[in-house]
Order: C-alpha cells, then sequence, then structure tokens
C-alpha cells in the first residue's frame, strides 16, 4: 500500500529525551510556495537534461498559476533565485537525506521522498518518473488537485492566492502499492484519435502517476520466432495435424526444439542489452491456441499452460543468470488460463499477467456464478505457483455506460488478498463513466487504502457542483441496472443492460443538470460529454433494432438499419477531436452498415478474398440462398430438439475469374452427442453434392478445411452447412455460432 513514514521525526524526539507516546502527532515543517498571489519559490531542476522531470516541472509551474495567478520561475542556477527553492530531483545543498534514494524497499519502483526544511522542499527519487509522481503527489495530496477525466476540461485546480505546503515530521516516503498501474484504452477505443487528443490523454495518466514497472507485455513469439527463422530453422515449425508448417503470428511454435530456449535468451540479451532502462519484457505466445502437437512437445505438461510455464521457466532462467534483475512475461490466457496440473514453480524473474478470460464481464471477481468461480479456481492454483501476478481485466465492453465503481474496489481486494502486485486492465471502448473508472483505478492502485466511496464523495461535486446529485443518481442507476441483468460482453447485451425507457430518461435529467450549472462552462461542457454518449447510444439501439429485424426476414427494416446506422456514424464523426467518446463501437456500426449494402458472397475481384460473419443475433443470414431449420437467436443459429438445421450459400467470382483456391476458416459448429454435421459443396447449381467434411466436432476449432480440390477453376459453387441437434429433451442448442471462408481469385 502506498505509505507516508515520518521515521526522522520520531527518531529525533526520542534523541532528545522526549516521549513518544501512541497519539502524539508529528509536527508539520510548512514552506510558502505563493504568497498574496507573488512567486516566493523557484523550481530548481537538474542541471543535466531529464525530459520527464521538465515537462513535470512545467506542468507544476502551469498549476501553481492557475492555482494562485503567480508564475513560479524555472532555473537550474539556484544563484539568482529566491531564497525558498523547490527542488526537483535536486538534493539541497548541505542536506542530509533521512532515507537513502538506493533503499529498494523503500520506494520500488517509481516511489518518492518529499523533503521539507526551512526555505526548501525537495522531490525526490531513484528515477525519473519518480520525480514525476512526486510533483502530482504533491499537487494532489497536498494542494488538492484532481485529473478526474483527460483534458483540461477534466481538471480540477483549487484556487488559492497563497499556496503553503505542510509536511508532517518534515518529509514522507511514498510508494505505490501496485509496482505496475498500467490501465489503457486500445486501438479500437482510441481510434481517430488526434495528436492533440493523444497527448491528452498520455498527459492524464502520467498525472494520475500511472506506470510502475519498465517494460513491454504483449503476445510476441511471432517476433522472437518469426516466420522467416522458422524457415530456416524448421525445428521451430509447430506440428498440427501430423504436418510442420511455418507460421507468423497465427500460429505457435515447437516448444520442444532444443535450440528454442537458446534462440529466445539471445533476444532478450540483445533488448536488455540495447534497452538497460527495462525491468522486463513480453515473453508471451501468439494470440490463438494453435499448439505444436508433437510427442515431445506433449510431454512437457499434461496441458497447454503447464508446458508454457515449463517452457518460459528455461528461459526465464537463461535471462536470469545472463541479464541480473530483469525478467520475462508469461500470459495465462485462452487454452493457457487453466492452470499446469502438476506443481511447477514459476520462475522468481517472471511477471505474468493473468487475463480474465471467458467471463461474466459485469460482476466482481468475487461474485457467486461459474464463470467467476470458475475464475478464481483458475487464479487461485495459478497463485499457488507463481511468484507474483499482474491483473488483465476488460472494461468497457458496451456502446453505453460503464459505472461499475464498486467491483472495482472488490477486484482489487481480492486481488491483493492473492498476491497480485500489478494491474493492466485493457478499455475496450470509451463512453459515459469509463474514463472516472479509470481515474479510480489510478488511485485505488497508487493507495490500496483508498475507498471507492470516498473517492466519488469528492469527485461527484467536484466535477459536477450544483448537478452533483442529479448527476450522482443517474450514474449509480446505470451501475444498479448492469449489475442487476449481467453479460458477458456482447453486443446482443445492450437493449437488456440499457433500455430504451431508461436512456431517455437518463437525457432528460442531463438536460435538467446542464440548466442546474448553467453559468459554469466547463461543468456544462461536461455533461455535454455524456449527454454525446447517451445520444449516441439511443441511436444505437435503433439501429441495433431495425437490423435484427431486416437479419429476420423484415425486408422492409432494412433502410431503416441504413438510417440508424449513418445518423450514428454522422454524430460520432462529429465528435472527432473533442476527446469524447471511443471509436469501438463506432466500428462496428460502420461494419454492419457495409454488410448490409455488400455482395455477401458474390466477390468481384482477382486477388485474396475473405468473408466472415459471426452469426451473432442472425449475423449476415440474410446473404444466403437458403435457411431451414435454423432460428436467430442471441448468439448465432440455434436448433430446437430433433431439428437439422440447414444453410445454402452460393459463392461466386466476378466475370471471367476463378477460384484458384478457397478454406473454410473460423468455423464453429456444434456436434451434439449422437448427432451428425456436414459440409458439403456443389458445382452444378445443387445437383449432386461432394462431402469433404461430415461428423466433425468443429466447436471451437482452429485448423482450416480446404476446398480447393473441389473448387479450383470453378467461377461458382454452393456451399452446404448440416447440423442435427440429437437431443431428445427440450434442450435448444447454439448450432451454428460463426463460419468463414478465404483464398484467392484469378
Amino acid at each position: 500500500m502506498s505509505r507516508r513514514i515520518w521515521i526522522g521525526w520520531a527518531v529525533g524526539l526520542v534523541a532528545l529525551g522526549v516521549g513518544v507516546g501512541a497519539s502524539a502527532a508529528p509536527r508539520p515543517v510548512s514552506v510558502t510556495l505563493v504568497g498574496n498571489g507573488q512567486a516566493r519559490c523557484a523550481i530548481v531542476l537538474p542541471a543535466e537534461k531529464n525530459d520527464r522531470i521538465r515537462a513535470a516541472a512545467e506542468d507544476l509551474q502551469w498549476h501553481l498559476q492557475v492555482m494562485s495567478g503567480a508564475r513560479v520561475p524555472l532555473v537550474t542556477d539556484t544563484k539568482a533565485a529566491p531564497a525558498t527553492k523547490l527542488y526537483l530531483g535536486v538534493t539541497p545543498p548541505g542536506v542530509k537525506l533521512p532515507v537513502a534514494l538506493t533503499d529498494r524497499g523503500r520506494f520500488w519502483p517509481d516511489g518518492y521522498l518529499i523533503l521539507a526544511g526551512k526555505g526548501y522542499l525537495a522531490l525526490l527519487s531513484p528515477r525519473p518518473e519518480g520525480v514525476s509522481n512526486a510533483v502530482y503527489g504533491l499537487l494532489e495530496d497536498y494542494l488538492g488537485c484532481h485529473w478526474f477525466t483527460p483534458g483540461e476540461i477534466g481538471t480540477h485546480i483549487p484556487r488559492r492566492r497563497t499556496v503553503q505546503v505542510s509536511v508532517p515530521g518534515g518529509y514522507a516516503v511514498v510508494r505505490p502499492s501496485f509496482e505496475l498501474r498500467a490501465p489503457w484504452y486500445n486501438g479500437n477505443a482510441a481510434a481517430r484519435q488526434t495528436p492533440e487528443e493523444q497527448a491528452a490523454m498520455a498527459k492524464w495518466r502520467v498525472r494520475n502517476r500511472a506506470g510502475g514497472i519498465r517494460g513491454y507485455g504483449g503476445q510476441e513469439w511471432s517476433t522472437t520466432f518469426p516466420k522467416e527463422l522458422q524457415e530456416k530453422e524448421p525445428g521451430l515449425q509447430a506440428m498440427i495435424n501430423g504436418k510442420r508448417a511455418p507460421r507468423g503470428a497465427e500460429g505457435q511454435i515447437c516448444i520442444s526444439y532444443p535450440r528454442a530456449v537458446e534462440i529466445a535468451t539471445e533476444r532478450f540479451i540483445h533488448v536488455f542489452g540495447n534497452n538497460p532502462d527495462l525491468d522486463y519484457y513480453t515473453f508471451s505466445p501468439n494470440d490463438n491456441d494453435a499448439w505444436c502437437q508433437c510427442s515431445e512437445c506433449e510431454a512437457m505438461g499434461a496441458n497447454p499452460a503447464e508446458r508454457v510455464l515449463r517452457f518460459t521457466n528455461q528461459v526465464a532462467e537463461r535471462v536470469a543468470a545472463a541479464c541480473p534483475g530483469k525478467g520475462i512475461t508469461l500470459l495465462p490466457y485462452s487454452s493457457t488460463i487453466e492452470p499446469p496440473i502438476r506443481d511447477l514453480k514459476g520462475a522468481q524473474n517472471l511477471y505474468p499477467i493473468i487475463c480474465s478470460y471467458a467471463m461474466e464481464q459485469l460482476r466482481p471477481k468475487t461474485d457467486n456464478n461459474p464463470w467467476c468461480n470458475t475464475y478464481r479456481r483458475r487464479v487461485e492454483r495459478w497463485m499457488k505457483l507463481l511468484p507474483r501476478a499482474w491483473s488483465y481485466d476488460y472494461i468497457g465492453w458496451y456502446p453505453g455506460p460503464w459505472t461499475l465503481f464498486h467491483n472495482l474496489e472488490a477486484d482489487q481486494a481480492y486481488y491483493r488478498r492473492l498476491g497480485f502486485s500489478g494491474l493492466m486492465p485493457e478499455y475496450l471502448d470509451r463512453n459515459l463513466g469509463t474514463d472516472v473508472t479509470m481515474w479510480l483505478t489510478f488511485r485505488i492502485a497508487w493507495d490500496a487504502n483508498l475507498k471507492v466511496d470516498a473517492l466519488l464523495d469528492q469527485f461527484y461535486p467536484a466535477y459536477f457542483g450544483a448537478a452533483a446529485p442529479t448527476m450522482r443518481a443517474l450514474y449509480e442507476r446505470f451501475e444498479r441496472q448492469m449489475m442487476a441483468v449481467g453479460g458477458t460482453g456482447e453486443p446482443m447485451d445492450v437493449p437488456r443492460l440499457y433500455p430504451v425507457p431508461m436512456v431517455e430518461e437518463a437525457l432528460r435529467q442531463i438536460a435538467a443538470a446542464k440548466a442546474q450549472v448553467a453559468g459554469n462552462r466547463v461543468r456544462v461542457a461536461r455533461l455535454e460529454r455524456d449527454e454525446h454518449c447517451l445520444q449516441l447510444l439511443r441511436r444505437w439501439l435503433d439501429f441495433w433494432d431495425a437490423s435484427g429485424r431486416f437479419r429476420r426476414g423484415d425486408a422492409s427494416a432494412k433502410q431503416r438499419a441504413q438510417a440508424a446506422a449513418e445518423a450514428y456514424l454522422k454524430q460520432i464523426d462529429s465528435l472527432d477531436g473533442t476527446l469524447t467518446v471511443g471509436k469501438a463501437a463506432r466500428a462496428y456500426v460502420a461494419s454492419t452498415l457495409e454488410a448490409l449494402n455488400d455482395p455477401g458472397t458474390f466477390f468481384a475481384q482477382a486477388g485474396p478474398f475473405r468473408y466472415l460473419d459471426t452469426l451473432d443475433d442472425g449475423g449476415k443470414v440474410y446473404h444466403a440462398r437458403s435457411r431451414t431449420g435454423f432460428t436467430i437467436s442471441t448468439y448465432g443459429l440455434s436448433l430446437a430438439p430433433g431439428a437439422t438445421g440447414e444453410l445454402v450459400y452460393e459463392v461466386r467470382a466476378g466475370e471471367g475469374l476463378r477460384f484458384r483456391d478457397a478454406y473454410l476458416h473460423s468455423m464453429y459448429l456444434a456436434l451434439p452427442p449422437g448427432g451428425h454435421n456436414q459440409i458439403a459443396v456443389s458445382v452444378d447449381d445443387g445437383q449432386t453434392w461432394e462431402t469433404p467434411y461430415q461428423d466433425d466436432h468443429l466447436w471451437g476449432g482452429t485448423a482450416e478445411r480446404d476446398l480447393t480440390p473441389l473448387v479450383a477453376g470453378r467461377d461458382r459453387f454452393l456451399l452446404r452447412f448440416q447440423v442435427q441437434n440429437s437431443n431428445t429433451g427440450n434442450e435448444e442448442i447454439l448450432a451454428m455460432d460463426q463460419w468463414g471462408i478465404a483464398g484467392t481469385i484469378e
């Protein structure tokens, strides 16, 4: 937890023979930075240029000027400076520090020392990031500044003519609760941001003391073991279905190949040699489950996680010997989230990132439901094997509000109990409440003693002013609704989470809130951010309803769906450059609009072609030539007990073109016990059929299904899917969840 330690004060009193009682309070040391609107100090920078410290100094200067009207000078030469000095990363001359900055136990990784004395205030740290954190700790913890949301619109700076800092006991050692504090908006959420928006987002993170241990985490075996290297060293090639082939990010490698450990170690020696400031670097498998099936790999462990941990340990141990103090990541995710069966301990320099994969996404991890219960079983088993872990949760699944603030406190308390030391949640979109969720994450990750309700008591009045009660009620209503409904992060959850009457009532509440703060331009602008988010959600619900009706066979709904999508895109695009909302939902609406207008499985141009349909809420099933037996359901196409579903597509190339090759991918067909499925191809308009695949359990399969022998040289063919639900009871099954086809036309 974040701690302020006043050891020097207690030691001083004991040395003087003064008794220190349990109720004694450290005597404060006060330093005046601004007096009655006039600068009383100078900010002293290190003589050696450091961009991080310089940026923090300039931001401190700006905050003090907004706060008091005084512009405090920045200096490196103190000869002409005022008597009082505010040192950043510079030890005051002649002052002996009460604690050694080299004491890792006090400061790791980016903590700091605030030291006050006669005529000086010093902000010190072993690392430049720590000095920066000290600046923002001074502004937030001592002077009451906050950065609730990105941009100056989200900044709260109290006004005062005199700025004085009082440090109990004369100094404080502050260390973050988590060594990694890295919530982030992904590329979809941050799409179409201007350089100015990107800079504002980056500054917001720095101000809120994000960061910690230095490094990079991602899925990158394709970088360590690129396809080109696999071609030169065939032993690296994973064996899939009895065949070895070089694969990039779409596959894995043969981890039992003797030189694989050596190759990875050499890469890390190179990375850390060229980047000595890094504490860790990624060594996580690619984002797929195409594991090598050779007998040597399978002998390395009883499941994928055990094999990957054994392999990663071998690399980590060599890295520890060659690069002392450096670590590598491990990513329990997808098929590696199920922990090892054997008691295989992780190497001490591993930095595992545990992903909340296959989860109920709206309730806390401690909730009693099958998803959360399974997740806890897995995580608690992992934590018996690992030296530490960082959490990787998903936030902002939907094109609507995300105000699950209290889940955050429950989840972080659970993680801390297990021994987690970092967090890096991925935000999938930006919307009403996501910035506040991230702000709360920054605060709790820095100081685990903080409570969400106390932080919200700061946020609502400081951010919304007189509209605080109205907006708190609005945020809390969405929180209750989301908790009551639950969800796994699918678009079809949206109408249940955010019913139209609820959204329209929320818009009326925001209109009332704007009237309550009509004289305050900044607070009105803050409310308008939330208002735009809800207006977009309302348009999204219209779009979803109309497109769903069209997928279910109402041809008249197509035009309404197109109009609703275009209205949504027009409004969200008008907000570019305003830091209002993310663009993940925009991508979904744009792709659906394109699907409404596209020719389906007709490919007019030579070259690579690709078609994919997730079939969620029917997906693009209207592209099929015929559909029988299946019913459209939330996650795809379902079958009643005893029913057989059939879906037929006509796949055509443009005039004068032919298919050179074609293969099925991303196939998710269910095969219940005793049932049958079948994939068939006809090149004579359905008079005869070839059946290359049948009774093939394709649910979750990663392998491609090659159609080339049947369709090469043809300009068109029919593709038929059949699935049978052999259940005799009342159980309907999700029979077809996704399918895709790709290849080349010439």
